[in-house]
C-alpha cells in the first residue's frame, strides 16, 4: 500500500508533474504513484480551485457586538444627559468605544 497524501501534498505533486517533460504516467512511476488515484486527484482538485474565487469585499460599516449572558447586575452611566445601563461583565474596550462615540 502507498503512502498516503494530504490535499497539499498532491496538489504539488500536481503542479512537479505539470512542469516536468514527464508523461504523466512516467511521473507518477517515478515517484510511485497510482497513475488512475493521481488523475482522480487532480479532477478533485482542479473542481475545488475553481469554486475558491475571490470576489471584492468592502467594508461599509464598523460595528461591534457583544452578548453577555446571565447578567444580572447592571451599572449606569450618565454621559452628557443621558443615562445608559450596561450589564456588569461588559468588556472594557467596549464601554471606552462607547463613550468616546457619546462624547
Amino acid at each position: 500500500m502507498g503512502k498516503r497524501h494530504t490535499n497539499q501534498e498532491w496538489q504539488m505533486l500536481i503542479e512537479q508533474s505539470e512542469s516536468s517533460s514527464l508523461s504523466t504516467r512516467a511521473f507518477c512511476k517515478l515517484n510511485e504513484l497510482n497513475p488512475s488515484t493521481f488523475y482522480a486527484k487532480r479532477q478533485q482538485l482542479k473542481k475545488v480551485d475553481v469554486s475558491l474565487g475571490f470576489v471584492r469585499a468592502e467594508v461599509v460599516e464598523k460595528t461591534t457586538k457583544y452578548q453577555v449572558q446571565s447578567a444580572t447586575a447592571h451599572m449606569t452611566l450618565l454621559i452628557n444627559d443621558v443615562e445608559l445601563s450596561i450589564p456588569q461583565g461588559t468588556p472594557a474596550t467596549y464601554l471606552a468605544e462607547l463613550i468616546g462615540a457619546l462624547s
